[in-house]
């Protein structure tokens, strides 16, 4: 605490000496005056959290990258979400699994996509057991439409609570009319004994035709760590082929696509090593390599990124967002979705956004839920995010090819030098020069770089940076925006950042 109060200190004297303690600015361009250095650094701060957002904020929804409509709210727990044309118009709609607040039942519904980002609620299943864990769909019986899988926890009352035991995993087909009855178990996991860390609770899935013969398998994930694959005998029927790998524990995030662009498909995990600590692992399918013989060969994978999480883990979907042909996915990790980038099989993260608190509670995306489909038909992948508050929002793909990663939120920079973070929330804070730094998520032709709509630089070579001196000595809140420009020398987009800034 003593060590806290000393940097903040130390951070308030620099204000002071460059500004002088009897003055402020604040938001209106009138200066009150103040008579206690704690005052300056409440100012500020108080201040900066009015200012507006940067694209990079843990709070606020606004990004460069998606623009944020809020669809519906739910009781809780939408943690599982699944794209499909269930009425088969040509619009994608999505699956979404929900509860009560406070939990009396769970709930799948059909959002139908009527167009211009409106959506029908139909709610087709009911589920008075517990919390759906997660939800798929699939033409899993290869009748033409499109079935749904989902999953929850089985739990005995032990010692005075309800505890987690076992994981199930249940399939509901589609009558060719949305009717989803005929609720089928077709996984079972776990010892049955409280607290034992083999138990297979909280199942994650993502199905494809892994096995190249024309039918819609699925992978299962859970707290053991466990991989497992089911292989369908092409009429809805499944037969386990066993675990692919064992990571120990927590294995939530699981998604699939084709990462190597040969074929078949791959598959992704996000599994715990270590208490708050995992990694993401790249699971290459063999089937075309192996002329059709091998699926999945045994081990965890290619590491190809690292996770900083509680626990360590994350929700996964794949996406190709910049519509390349390379595969990127989002991982979400606490209240935070994280894209990452494939540039030549190097995975570069940026910070969407931060889900917001409600009523005093955070948002959480550790157990899910995210998918993508194409909702505006421009041909770009948008994003639909869940998560345990029950909202689910809709994310329209802004084809943004560059942002603003210096100065970075929440920290604050002594003649450019970066030091440690000071405020909670968002702001940043400079004294003397500083530079703002741009990273590109592809090839890009230029970067133009403004100071409260004025512009002062242009950049045509990576990495791309403006070192911004001098400014207006009598002016501390600034807008720097920056454009960027396709390599064909057209307008992608744009990105700004808010700063406080002294001498």
């Amino acid at each position: 605490m003593r060590n806290i109060l000393f940097k903040k200190g130390l951070v308030i004297g620099i204000i002071v000496l460059f500004v002088g303690i009897s003055f402020v600015p604040n938001i209106s361009g009138s200066v009150k005056k103040t008579t206690k250095i704690e005052d300056v650094y409440n100012e500020i701060n108080n201040e900066m959290k009015t200012m507006g957002t940067t694209s990079i904020n843990p709070e606020r929804l606004e990004n460069p990258f998606f623009e944020t409509y809020e669809i519906i709210e739910f009781g809780q727990t939408t943690w599982g979400l699944s794209a499909a044309d269930f009425n088969d118009d040509g619009n994608i709609d999505f699956a979404v699994s929900s509860a009560t607040s406070p939990f009396s039942y769970s709930t799948i519904s059909i959002l139908y996509y009527e167009g211009d980002l409106g959506f029908t609620q139909d709610d087709v299943f009911t589920f008075n057991y517990s919390y759906i864990s997660d939800l798929d769909s699939g033409d899993y019986d290869n009748d033409g439409d499109f079935d749904l899988m989902f999953t929850y926890s089985e739990a005995v009352y032990y010692q005075g609570y309800y505890v987690k035991i076992n994981g199930v995993v249940n399939m509901l087909f589609n009558d060719g009319m949305n009717n989803f009855g005929n609720r089928t178990e077709v996984a079972w996991h776990g010892s049955g004994t409280p607290y034992d860390p083999e138990n297979r609770i909280n199942p994650q899935l993502s199905s494809a035709d892994y096995d190249l013969d024309g039918d819609v398998d699925f992978l299962v994930g859970d707290n053991s760590g466990k991989i497992e694959f089911y292989k369908n005998n092409g009429s809805g029927n499944f037969t386990s082929a066993g675990i692919i790998h064992d990571f120990g524990h927590c294995s939530w995030g699981v998604t699939s696509a084709d990462y190597d662009n040969d074929g078949d498909i791959d598959f992704l995990v996000a599994a715990e090593y270590s208490e708050f600590l995992g990694h993401v692992y790249l699971k290459h399918n063999q089937m075309v390599e192996s002329n059709y013989t091998i699926c999945f060969e045994s081990g965890p994978g290619e590491i190809i990124n690292d996770i900083s999480n509680a626990p360590g883990t994350a929700c996964l979907t794949s996406i190709d967002y910049n519509n390349d042909g390379a595969m990127d996915y989002i991982a979400g990790m606490w209240k935070i979705p994280y894209l990452f980038m494939n540039k030549q099989n190097v995975f570069d993260r940026f910070l969407i956004c931060g889900l917001p608190s409600f009523e005093g509670y955070t948002d959480n995306l550790n157990e899910g839920a995210l998918t993508v489909a194409d909702y505006n038909d421009d041909g770009f992948d948008d994003l639909v995010v869940g998560g345990v508050q029950g909202v689910v929002r809709l994310f329209i793909n802004k084809h943004c090819l560059a942002v603003i990663t210096r100065p970075e939120e929440r920290y604050w920079y002594k003649f450019d030098e970066k030091q440690y973070p000071i405020f909670k929330n968002s702001g940043v804070l400079v004294i003397g020069r500083i530079t703002i730094g741009v990273e590109e998520l592809e090839k890009i032709e230029r970067v133009e770089f403004y100071v409260n709509r004025w512009r002062r630089h242009k950049d045509t070579t990576p990495p791309y940076n403006f070192t911004w001196r001098f400014g207006n000595p009598f002016r501390h809140n600034h807008t720097i925006k920056i454009v960027a420009y396709n390599d064909d020398g057209s307008y992608s987009s744009e990105d700004e950042i808010k700063i406080w800034r002294f001498f």
